[in-house]
């Protein structure tokens, strides 16, 4: 009689480290409220960092203090989308890899400004808030969505592949694609200025 053994292997790919998930915040809360299409998308997570002023000076001056780094020691933008994949497999024997059998997940992160004391600002400043902000959620939707078709690809490249070393320089590859997409995307829309993603 002939047993056949499969086990489960793990590969993660990450663009940078993704945000520990815990119950949300009343920042995140808001961002939800705010962002609704962006925050309806699979596999997203909003990271909201606090900002306040009475002035849009003053809220702008907050927001360059606080606002997060693209990754380790990268340049801060007011809006950031990070994201990783992690695939799954079975294997024959414990050796011999099925591709066929890949799943592939991912978690996003997008991280937002969250102005905490809108009723200070004037009329004119909240107005104009609300349109920045609606461009800004937009554009890291937009980023969000380049990383879940990634998803997609890196699933359908993998389970492609004819042993695990392909199956390896497959994820690397649809990775690299999805970075280089994200950061070309970035680089037409001066990251979301041309959008209207500009305050004040």
């Amino acid at each position: 009689m002939f047993f056949e053994f499969l086990t489960i292997a793990t590969l993660v790919v990450a663009s940078d480290e993704v945000a520990v998930v815990t119950a949300p915040s009343e920042g995140e809360l808001r961002l939800r409220e705010a962002a609704p299409e962006l925050s309806a998308l699979p596999d997203v997570v909003l990271v909201a960092y606090p900002v306040s002023g009475r002035t849009s000076r003053a809220v702008r001056t907050a927001m360059n203090a606080a606002r997060p780094a693209e990754s380790d020691g990268g340049e801060r933008f007011d809006g950031v989308t990070r994201w990783r994949y992690s695939s799954r497999w079975q294997r024959r024997g414990g050796q011999q890899c099925l591709p066929e059998t890949t799943v592939t997940s991912v978690a996003i992160t997008v991280i937002l400004p969250d102005l905490t004391e809108p009723e200070k600002l004037g009329r004119r400043d909240r107005e104009a808030w609300g349109r920045y902000f609606k461009a800004l959620a937009t554009h890291e939707m937009n980023h969000a969505r380049i990383a879940l078709h990634g998803r997609q690809e890196m699933e359908k490249a993998m389970r492609a592949a004819a042993n695990c070393e392909d199956m390896q320089a497959a994820a690397d590859r649809v990775s690299n694609d999805v970075a280089a997409a994200s950061r070309e995307y970035d680089r037409l829309t001066e990251h979301g200025k041309r959008e209207g993603a500009v305050f004040p």
